[in-house]
């Protein structure tokens, strides 16, 4: 027993000195938790016991033992159960898709920038075209525990398929503890990148997934899973969702690239574009709140409210509302739009007459189209950065949609007392609606759970419950649930102190905002435009229309790196490949390259070709990853690959070129 005492011992001082230098938030915790057994405030609620050979975890209320002294046996019969076969604990990391030779011939046709399966029809053609039937796993580079219990599970999974990268899950930090002095993480951690998610909740969480997913994420194409039976669903469930909500299936490498030289028509035609140190706070502004008016449901269930109160309030409208609002005889100050798709030309299109916003402050993103900004007057328009990084001093702003998007400005621009309607986020609790009947592309969906009865989930479409702001919760979808996420994000990272905000919706809660029913606000009317004066004065003080200096060196020294990624995508090109493992290794490298943080930050190019590659990486990483394929022609791969990237470098070069030699003309 002695030995065995010093093993364990000397186990857990490993774990904790390597959690120490690798994992500091879980050190933390441990010590946390540590701290206040110590102190009496937290009673422990298990007990590590060892007999006949076994560890087991003894719970000291109902005296239950967790494996039922039989923990050898689980841990060996758990690695049997873990095969290479694609049949089941198996989440699905890309888009499920078939290729024919005519739908090859179609996207081959079109320039890459075109259709975003142009650039990857291609590749997975191939792919599908060469592969065997009834494929298995080579190996099985990513893998996922849902529960730790003691960890010997997670020992002898791990010799058993050797991963490259482990997920580890647990909900229980008193449990995870004790699975330090049996389980040897730092051993592990010599082989194997470990990401651990260790008592965390649902933001903690999904940040925690998207650092496993985004680690080596050309292995992503098929992620196995083990889940203890004790375990709860529901970190499953939120990983369901963040692989189904993951930027690069959403927003493809064509679009990002034409959005992304978007606002250089912008800022060749002096256009003004809002410095980041605008504030919407001064004596006047700070005494007249702020009312967000997005196109959710709960918009129209309080129309009457508003159209009673608008004056008392500085109107933010959403451009999804403008014919609803135009119709409704209400008049918004601020109007703010985010898409650069021509789709999004539809919400313009059925307003009547621009009379009734002929004084609103237009703050749009500088991707969108030209049959947009048209519509109004230059000195109406002011921009902001959306992806791009041309000018240093702009306000940026980056979300999902741009109901998440106007609360993150409204927070950046220091807005004091700031009240949400049609923020939903939700659908309506009781006519299953997306949106106001406005909308142009408001669904009705069946008022149903239904997220997680298969493998295929969809972004716009399955149902989840999440906490609701008026009512106990609420159903919404992983499209909904990112602008969920990304507001909860932004009041973690932008709010102040003094900056109250007013949750009037029917749907989803957002953290540090406050719960409010209508009937309960009390106004005073307001109706001088003093306000509307002043966002304009400022606006127009704390904004910029011209190619300074230093944003022409920006613009140079883009051009100088695309020229490098260039000739280094040539290289990757021209290299003499003599094995699949050569092509592989180029490939990883090149993705590690592309994301350097300088590089993703300041250079939009890198985050199209990162986008471009997340897609496409796993289905050639995977391609290679079965146990029938053989004498693949890798070589036809790559120059496929390259080509595709070449030309997105191209094409990012060229239009900033060209808008330089312009300029000099």
């Amino acid at each position: 027993m002695q030995n065995i005492n010093e093993h364990i011992t000397k186990n857990f001082n490993a774990n904790i000195s390597y959690i120490q230098a690798n994992h500091k938030e879980l050190f933390l915790k441990l010590s946390s938790l540590d701290s206040a057994i110590e102190q009496g405030h937290y009673k422990e609620r298990y007990e590590l016991v060892y007999e006949n050979n076994n560890f087991d975890v003894l719970e000291k209320n109902t005296q239950n033992y967790l494996y039922n002294k039989k923990s050898s046996k689980y841990a060996t019969q758990t690695a049997k159960s873990v095969d290479h076969e694609l049949n089941d604990n198996l989440f699905l990391g890309f888009h499920q898709q078939k290729i024919s030779d005519n739908d090859l011939k179609k996207y081959s046709a079109e320039p890459l920038l075109e259709h975003h399966m142009s650039g990857f029809a291609p590749i997975i053609h191939y792919t599908q075209k060469n592969h065997q039937e009834n494929k298995t796993l080579k190996s099985i580079d990513k893998f996922i525990f849902f529960g730790t219990g003691l960890g010997l599970h997670i020992d002898t999974i791990h010799k058993k398929i050797s991963s490259k990268v482990y997920f580890i899950i647990e909900d229980d930090l008193e449990l995870f503890r004790l699975s330090l002095f049996t389980v040897n993480y730092q051993n592990i951690a010599t082989k194997a990148t470990i990401i651990f998610s260790i008592f965390e909740v649902n933001d903690e969480f999904l940040n925690s997934a998207d650092l496993f997913l985004k680690t080596k994420y050309y292995y992503n194409h098929y992620l196995k899973f083990f889940q203890m039976l004790n375990h709860s669903d529901d970190k499953r469930k939120q990983f369901h969702i963040a692989i189904t909500s993951q930027s690069h299936s959403l927003f493809f490498y064509n679009s990002l690239l034409t959005q992304y030289i978007k606002p250089l028509d912008y800022i060749f035609d002096n256009y003004k574009f809002l410095n980041d140190t605008l504030e919407f706070s001064d004596e006047i502004l700070d005494n007249k709140p702020f009312l967000l008016v997005a196109a959710g449901p709960s918009l129209q269930k309080n129309i009457e409210w508003l159209k009673q109160n608008h004056n008392n309030y500085i109107v933010v409208a959403l451009s999804a509302t403008l014919s609803y609002l135009e119709k409704e005889k209400i008049s918004p100050d601020i109007i703010t739009h985010l898409d650069a798709f021509d789709g999004a030309t539809v919400h313009f299109e059925k307003v009547n007459s621009f009379d009734f916003i002929k004084n609103s402050i237009c703050v749009f993103s500088s991707r969108t189209p030209t049959k947009i900004t048209s519509k109004f007057k230059k000195e109406q328009l002011f921009f902001f950065e959306t992806g791009t990084n041309y000018k240093k001093d702009s306000l940026k702003a980056s979300a999902p949609c741009i109901g998440s998007l106007t609360y993150q400005l409204m927070l950046t621009l220091k807005v004091k007392n700031l009240y949400l309607l049609g923020l939903d986020l939700s659908i309506d609790n009781a006519t299953g609606k997306t949106h106001s009947d406005s909308h142009e592309y408001v669904k009705t969906l069946e008022l149903k759970e239904n997220a997680f009865e298969n493998s295929l989930m969809t972004y716009k479409d399955s149902l989840f419950n999440v906490e609701g702001n008026l009512h106990e919760n609420v159903l919404t979808t992983p499209h909904f649930k990112s602008s969920i996420d990304t507001i909860n994000y932004s009041t973690q990272l932008r709010k102040q102190e003094n900056q109250l905000i007013y949750n009037l919706s029917d749907g989803a809660k957002f953290k540090e905002t406050i719960p409010t029913n209508i009937k309960d606000i009390k106004t005073t009317k307001q109706t001088n435009n003093i306000e509307l004066n002043c966002l304009q004065q400022l606006c127009d003080k704390y904004s910029s229309s011209n190619l300074e200096i230093e944003d022409e060196k920006r613009l140079k020294s883009k051009l100088l790196h695309s020229e490098k990624l260039h000739e280094t995508i040539l290289t990757l090109q021209n290299t003499q490949l003599f094995a699949v493992d050569e092509l592989l290794n180029n490939l990883e490298k090149f993705s590690s390259a592309i994301t350097l943080i300088h590089d993703i930050k300041e250079h939009e190019i890198n985050r199209v070709i990162d986008t471009y590659l997340r897609y496409i990486l796993s289905y050639i990483f995977d391609f290679y990853n079965t146990q029938e394929q053989t004498d693949i022609d890798y070589k036809e791969i790559n120059h496929l690959l390259t080509k595709h990237l070449l030309e997105m470098v191209d094409y990012y070069h060229n239009s900033i070129q060209t808008k330089l030699e312009e300029k000099r003309l």
